[in-house]
């Protein structure tokens, strides 16, 4: 018995071959440009992510300098009152860093 395919059949074949060999390759060009894409958008949410907590970061330590430069004014030569700006420092500090930790920290 012949294992040769008749020739009806052997193009019928050969064509369902390059049909599905154009799907395969369709796919994959879709499945490559899917991906370059999705990159594209986490590149993009990670440089505008990181551009936030700068400026959170910075206005967080501007404030805190600022309040502290203002404290200090108002304690003159206190000890005692020095000591109370540096723990209201702290704790502006404290909260300033929850806040960026629960907004960016995920």
């Amino acid at each position: 018995m012949s294992t040769l395919i008749p020739a009806s059949r052997s193009n019928g074949l050969a064509q369902l071959k390059t049909i599905k060999a154009t799907r395969a390759q369709y796919r994959a060009e879709v499945t490559v440009f899917r991906h370059s894409l999705e990159t594209a958008v986490m590149t993009e949410l990670d440089r505008q992510d990181s551009q936030a907590i700068a400026d959170v970061m910075t206005t967080a330590t501007e404030e805190e300098l600022r309040f502290l430069d203002y404290g200090l004014a108002l304690s003159g030569n206190s000890v005692a009152k020095t000591e109370l700006v540096a723990r209201k420092v702290n704790l502006m500090s404290n909260i300033n860093n929850q806040r960026i930790a629960r907004r960016f920290g995920r």
